[in-house]
């Protein structure tokens, strides 16, 4: 059973379904048939533990929830998983047929969900009632345009890497089946904007959001691995080792495993 509130996408007063933030569909391949997953917090206090996590909340009326698996998630997710239509050589995963608005906003999506979420996992994702408004309406409206050269991708450019480990230590499968949740970081500068960042799949997802000063840096500045409105996607494999935070991450996650089987 749901619960009657506003809808936090149409303000409607519904009945709301219980919302992913991070699609199912990711929980429920994680899980296969064990029905739990292996959860790490990498600190120095936090034990490993197993658990049912697939954190949901009332956020969503069903017709939205709806709106958005059917515009954005059946293909967002079908995308990474369906290994079928995808190339990969040595340096590139190439995405033949690529639709990219509906991707990117399917991306944007998540990272709406996550800003105004009020679980306690996601409560480091703020992006503030504003920037949250206009996600929100462009997701309504199924479009990035802002205005007449003004584009949301020009804002929030979103990056997608394929992670592999060229040490042989971690396999490709161990890889694949590790999530890690959404986390952020600052840039050094005020100008340098912020990154928000997750993976599934086997692929690093990064926001890069920079207001930058100057409208034609806006337009024109392309960042490493972005997604561009291109009907090919060419997403580089990288090594785990050139991202600092994920290598730590899988480090703490191996030690942790090690520590809890030997209970």
């Amino acid at each position: 059973m749901g619960t009657e509130k506003n809808c936090r996408m149409c303000n409607a007063s519904k009945t709301l379904q219980k919302s992913h933030i991070i699609p199912r569909s990711y929980f429920k391949s994680l899980k296969g048939n064990c029905g739990q997953l292996f959860s790490v917090t990498v600190d120095e206090t936090s034990e490993a533990k197993l658990t049912n996590s697939d954190p949901k909340e009332h956020l969503l009326c069903r017709e939205c929830e709806q709106y958005l698996s059917v515009n954005f998630e059946k293909y967002g997710t079908r995308l990474l998983k369906d290994r079928q239509k995808v190339k990969r050589s040595k340096d590139c995963v190439v995405f033949e047929n690529f639709r990219f608005k509906e991707f990117y906003l399917y991306l944007i999506s998540i990272l709406w969900r996550a800003s105004i979420s009020s679980l306690p996992r996601y409560k480091h994702i703020d992006l503030g009632n504003e920037i949250n408004h206009l996600l929100c309406h462009c997701l309504q409206e199924n479009k990035i345009r802002i205005q007449t050269s003004l584009r949301l991708d020009h804002f929030f450019k979103i990056s997608l890497i394929r992670i592999v480990d060229k040490t042989g230590q971690l396999d490709d499968e161990a890889i694949k089946k590790t999530m890690v949740d959404f986390n952020f970081e600052r840039g050094e500068e005020i100008d340098d904007g912020m990154l928000y960042y997750f993976m599934v799949d086997g692929f690093l997802i990064i926001y890069h959001f920079s207001p930058e000063k100057d409208i034609h840096t806006v337009r024109t500045k392309k960042n490493f691995a972005q997604i561009l409105n291109k009907n090919r996607l060419c997403v580089p494999i990288s090594d785990l080792s050139n991202f600092k935070q994920l290598a730590d991450g899988f480090a703490s996650l191996t030690k942790q495993a090690i520590k809890y089987n030997k209970r």
